[in-house]
């Protein structure tokens, strides 16, 4: 059961609070600095900045959150409802805290949101076909 009911969207949120918190009111420019940056054929340079940095990462966990909604169980029907959890205090700290107001935390909540939309219409889909091949034997 373990990974299959841990919320994995709240790493994001988490790594962004360890960042936000000890920036308070500087998180839009510790957002903005630079990460690191990586020299292109070009000679141009991609350079890649905390708030990217989050966003990438949360956009692959997003990937496998939808990936792990594909399997109907009660692990996953668990996972989901704690994914509720994550958007609701994502939204929250969004809405009322000052260093999580920015577009950076807003894509987390809106990952979340999206995590807990796609894995429930997913799952519900994947249980139809499910009922349906059962019954069609």
């Amino acid at each position: 059961m373990g990974m299959q009911v841990f919320p994995l969207l709240i790493i994001p949120a988490l790594l962004y609070a360890l960042i936000a918190i000890p920036s308070g009111d500087n998180v839009a420019a510790t957002m903005a600095s630079q990460a690191f940056a990586m020299p292109l054929p070009s000679a141009g340079a991609w350079v890649v900045t905390w708030g990217h940095l989050i966003t990438l990462l949360s956009v692959v966990i997003l990937f496998l959150e939808i990936l792990k909604s594909t399997t109907p169980s009660a692990a996953q029907m668990l996972d989901n409802g704690l994914a509720v959890g994550v958007f609701i205090v994502c939204f929250v700290l969004w809405l009322l805290v000052r260093p999580f107001g920015t577009s950076e935390f807003f894509v987390i909540v809106l990952m979340s949101l999206l995590d807990f939309l796609a894995g429930s219409v997913i799952m519900t889909r994947v249980s139809q076909r499910t009922v349906q091949y059962d019954n069609a034997h």
